[in-house]
């Protein structure tokens, strides 16, 4: 059997890690910070009033307790650029958790390294 080709743009990367974190982790939340993307200049400007921050990362994660990482995404062979790098030296020179993933399971992976509350399919993990 075949296996089907998978999404490799950073939005069907970042499609592949919601759906998989929902099935392992229910108790595990993911924010989207929708800081890319074509605007129009009134949007441009309606967007940075409320607070848009070029080179921030694609995800918040929380979990219960202390848990907070962000997670931005790149497409295979994509790059940082300096805006995204000056942001993730901020995150962790304040304390939290960033990775740079290339694939779902990456970002998944960092998570467990971070102690989110990610179990096998269909565990009953804290929700």
């Amino acid at each position: 059997m075949v296996e089907p080709k998978t999404d490799q743009t950073e939005i069907g990367i970042v499609q592949q890690f919601r759906k998989r974190l929902y099935y392992l982790a229910p108790g595990v939340r993911v924010v989207a910070i929708p800081n890319a993307g074509k605007r129009g200049q009134h949007a441009v400007r309606q967007a940075k009033r409320e607070g848009l921050a070029t080179g921030f990362p694609d995800v918040m994660v929380l979990w219960r307790g202390v848990g907070i990482a962000f997670v931005e995404f790149k497409r295979p062979g994509g790059t940082v650029s300096e805006n995204q790098r000056e942001w993730h030296d901020r995150l962790d020179a304040m304390g939290h958790r960033i990775c740079v993933a290339y694939g779902a399971d990456q970002a998944i992976d960092f998570l467990i390294a971070c102690g989110a509350p990610i179990g096998p399919k269909g565990s009953e993990v804290e929700r």
